[in-house]
């Protein structure tokens, strides 16, 4: 059993744990005129399970709360992954593009069809002359 000595102990040193966490991570006000109908507040039996970090997440029994509709955090090395990404798959639309350009352009100078650049004349075999000739 616990002395009163130890109570007031473990109860300042519990105060002091709950100013400290208080000075790194402010108190924040809730405004429950804003809340849905369908919210209720947490019970105080189920307000153990909840946590805040000093950007203001939630946190449900040590796990953060996905948010939706927040923007996703990159870190500088998953940005320049997604950029090196982004950039070669431009490029490679690009190819894709002038690939099936020149393969338009192909068919339609052969299949006489209209085309955007004009097509090659076609070369006109030069007459041979047999042996026989003179």
């Amino acid at each position: 059993m616990e002395t009163n000595e130890e109570r007031a102990d473990r109860l300042e040193r519990q105060n002091g744990d709950r100013e400290e966490e208080l000075q790194r991570i402010p108190h924040q006000t809730i405004d429950k005129s804003k809340w849905p109908k369908t919210i209720r507040p947490i019970s105080t039996s189920e307000s153990d399970g909840l946590g805040i970090d000093a950007d203001g997440r939630l946190h449900w029994n040590g796990k953060p709360v996905e948010i939706i509709g927040r923007r996703i955090d990159l870190t500088w090395g998953q940005f320049w992954i997604a950029l090196v990404v982004a950039a070669f798959t431009a490029l490679g639309a690009l190819g894709a593009v002038a690939q099936g350009w020149a393969a338009y352009h192909d068919w339609a100078c052969k299949n006489k069809r209209p085309s955007i650049i004009a097509c090659p004349i076609a070369e006109i075999p030069a007459l041979t002359r047999g042996p026989d000739s003179d």
